[in-house]
């Protein structure tokens, strides 16, 4: 763009007003057409609806132009919306690339470290955690959210997260990964309903239990369905339910069974609520690993963040810290498995 202020020539700055600069609408719209929900939008960002949906809809009057389908199952951007997703996605990439490039050259460590965790795993680690940041960083602000893998990555991708801690992270060469847990997938029960077999579930036996698993392609399932047909019977689901909560309320009403990550039971099971036994033959078993991206320089506040957190992870049965491999590499054997004694009933 050519043009004249005070008299002088000014080339290539684009006109901007206040509203240009305010990248939240934007920043939602990713989130909304990503997701293709309101509500998980809403529940990933930790922001009202309302205010989601009153953003895009000025941003659709600005530009003048409807960039999503609202429908039954959610919603669905419109061919415009399409081509903003893919320049917002990079928009919002190269803004956080830069802020943590300028960060990365400051020596105190200081500012908001976003962290994205499985659900339930902040009972296991964020009070330690946290506790830990608050003494030893106290200019450091922890933004915990939690999500499956899928979102996780999603969400360091995007430069929404700084650090991911996901189960059976997969080989992409843009993601440094720090294995830091071998965990066991348990069945999980009412109290008493495994009395029989606490020391181990054969995966056989799984045969005509009535479950209650996430739906596929999520990685639990898979594991799940893998066990099941290396031992050559078919599952029985009742029903597929995403929400880790909510597969535990069902469980506690007896409704089924489910499986789950032994390190995300340590507090049900403590408690009496429920009861949980490893699956074997063949024993289940995914990895877990802190994750963050190659496309962002570290900052010193991420860098703190990520030895604290692997260190408080270490304390629950995780390996030392150790170096981190870019994804796909594999990692030497940890010197301890989570205890699968605590996670029993």
């Amino acid at each position: 763009m050519i043009g004249t202020s005070n008299g002088e020539w000014t080339v290539g700055e684009p006109k901007l007003n206040a509203s240009s600069l305010d990248l939240r609408p934007l920043y939602y719209f990713v989130h909304v057409a990503g997701s293709g929900s309101f509500t998980r939008a809403a529940a990933a960002l930790s922001v009202g609806q309302p205010i989601i949906s009153r953003a895009i809809r000025g941003l659709e009057q600005d530009l003048q132009v409807v960039l999503l389908h609202r429908h039954g199952r959610g919603v669905s951007p419109t061919p415009a919306g399409e081509q903003l997703l893919a320049h917002g996605r990079t928009i919002l990439r190269q803004l956080a690339e830069t802020r943590d490039g300028v960060a990365a050259l400051g020596d105190v460590a200081a500012g908001v470290v976003d962290i994205a965790m499985p659900p339930l795993f902040g009972d296991l680690v964020a009070i330690d955690f946290l506790k830990r940041m608050r003494a030893d960083y106290p200019l450091i602000s922890v933004h915990i959210r939690e999500g499956y893998a899928a979102d996780s990555l999603d969400w360091l991708s995007a430069g929404v997260s700084d650090i991911a801690l996901v189960f059976n992270a997969p080989s992409i060469t843009t993601l440094l990964v720090e294995h830091v847990l071998d965990d066991e997938i348990h069945i999980v029960g009412l109290p008493g309903s495994l009395e029989s077999i606490r020391t181990g579930l054969p995966a056989r036996m799984l045969a005509g239990m009535p479950l209650l698993l996430p739906p596929a392609p999520h990685r639990l399932r898979a594991l799940v369905e893998d066990a099941a047909r290396a031992a050559g019977i078919v599952l029985r689901v009742e029903a597929e339910i995403s929400g880790v909560a909510t597969l535990l309320e069902l469980v506690k009403a007896g409704v089924g069974y489910t499986a789950l990550p032994a390190t995300l039971l340590r507090g049900q099971i403590k408690e009496g609520r429920l009861q949980s036994c490893p699956i074997v033959d063949p024993t289940v078993g995914p990895r877990l690993a802190l994750v963050t991206s190659m496309q962002r320089p570290p900052t010193l506040a991420k860098k703190v963040a990520l030895e604290a957190l692997s260190d408080v992870l270490s304390l629950h049965g995780g390996p030392q810290r150790g170096k981190a491999t870019r994804s796909g590499t594999k990692h030497g054997k940890p010197k301890h498995r989570s205890s699968a004694t605590a996670a029993r009933g």
